[in-house]
């Protein structure tokens, strides 16, 4: 009976004045407003009573505010990138990034574009999205280091309601904002409520237990320094998509013939020497780590191939009969 009970609740205790706080945004409220046409259950827990639904509908949104900001900035990453490297390959976009931003970013490719991207944008029931926060390690990682992400001093892009609530579909009916508009909408608050809510959960709950929170939250802690990372590189890559030096519409980045990514400011023409834009110095200083690497794979393999050539040669010599004499034929002086 007990179990029966604790499918029925929501696994998040969130106290009474962090809720207060948070339905006193008006870009939370803004964004309540957007996902209210999304409050279907499912069978199990639509036979639950109104407050326990209620309280499902609140942990649902905050998990939304929480989570589409950072799915919005995927999404942006991968845009600026596709654009950047003039590519549609999803397995090169990670090109535009270096160091912790290629890290997030592959992280969220992987995890946003898989089959949990519908718990990323909170869609379905409401309390089975709730209750899947504790499905896997990942869902708990993305979930903290969504909630560092709120409290730090970058700000995703699409850190407003009217973004976040826009890009699902099946959570919200509005349409897409311009971005005029979106700069004008209030702007969700710093989430850290859950962090307690969720470490609480974590020790209590059958499967993990209070051992795992100090790795789930140093995990989680690497994955939000690498989400800033790709906040900060976003920044520079928008900078450099619209950068005036080159016409609108006009490829950022070019494909040599050789497979070697340049940038429109490497190319060098008669009687004028342009300057290398920034994506195309990070990415020859890439490609010349790639040609070190694959310098020093190369020659070890050289070197075996010339171990095996000589060992041939000499296994083809003619063996002298055994006894038999050779003369060497003196050297002639000059």
């Amino acid at each position: 009976m007990e179990h029966m009970d604790r499918l029925y609740e929501s696994p998040f205790a969130i106290p009474l004045d962090d809720t207060e706080h948070l339905l006193a945004s008006q870009g939370f409220q803004l964004l309540r407003s957007f996902l209210a046409s999304d409050a279907d259950f499912c069978d199990f827990h639509a036979a639950s009573d109104a407050q326990t639904r209620e309280q499902w509908l609140m942990h649902r949104d905050v998990l939304h505010a929480l989570l589409m900001p950072i799915v919005e900035l995927y999404r942006r990453a991968e845009g600026l990138a596709s654009t950047a490297l003039c590519t549609a390959k999803s397995e090169d976009l990670e090109l535009a990034f270096a160091g912790e931003a290629r890290g997030a970013f592959l992280w969220l490719q992987c995890f946003v574009t898989g089959e949990d991207g519908d718990w990323c944008r909170t869609r379905g029931c409401p309390a089975c999205v709730t209750t899947a926060t504790l499905s896997t390690e990942s869902h708990v990682r993305f979930t903290i280091a969504a909630s560092l992400v709120s409290t730090a001093s970058i700000a995703s892009p699409a850190s407003s309601p009217a973004a976040s609530a826009s890009s699902s579909p099946a959570s919200s009916p509005v349409t897409e904002e311009s971005p005029h508009h979106v700069m004008s909408t209030p702007s969700l608050p710093p989430i850290p409520h859950i962090l307690p809510a969720l470490r609480s959960a974590l020790d209590s709950d059958p499967f993990w237990g209070p051992s795992y929170w100090p790795y789930m939250l140093s995990r989680a802690t690497q994955l939000a320094g690498g989400i800033q990372s790709l906040i900060a590189d976003c920044v520079d890559l928008e900078e450099l998509v619209s950068s005036p030096t080159s016409p609108a519409g006009e490829r950022m980045v070019s494909r040599m013939p050789s497979g070697q990514l340049v940038g429109q400011g490497s190319v060098e023409e008669k009687g004028m020497k342009l300057r290398k834009s920034k994506m195309a110095k990070r990415q020859l200083r890439m490609k010349g780590e790639e040609n070190e690497y694959m310098r020093r794979a190369g020659k070890g393999e050289e070197d075996k191939k010339t171990d095996v050539s000589m060992m041939a040669i000499l296994t083809a010599l003619p063996v002298p009969l055994r006894g038999q004499k050779h003369r060497v034929a003196p050297l002639r002086s000059y």
